[in-house]
């Protein structure tokens, strides 16, 4: 049974292989121009990607930190009732 990769190890691995993806290609080379353009498109997806998960990540925060001003400003006025 293979044990699943984390997500660290999967963007990890990815960002890797993305980084190597020209590797060995140069300008005498025919697919070249392919390749690059392949290459941008998966850099592109990942900032993408990236981006958007970091804002996921803020508004789980600030909804946190909203929720427990509500519960702190309730528990506050059932106090003062």
């Amino acid at each position: 049974m293979s044990q699943l990769e984390s997500l660290a190890d999967r963007a990890v691995d990815t960002l890797a292989a993305v980084s190597t993806m020209c590797d060995g290609v140069d300008n005498s080379h025919p697919e070249r121009h392919t390749i690059r353009a392949l290459k941008s498109a998966a850099e592109d997806i990942l900032a993408a990607a990236l981006r958007q998960a970091r804002g996921l990540a803020y508004t789980a925060e600030a909804l946190r930190t909203d929720m427990r001003r509500v519960e702190a400003e309730a528990a506050q006025a059932k106090k003062e009732d």
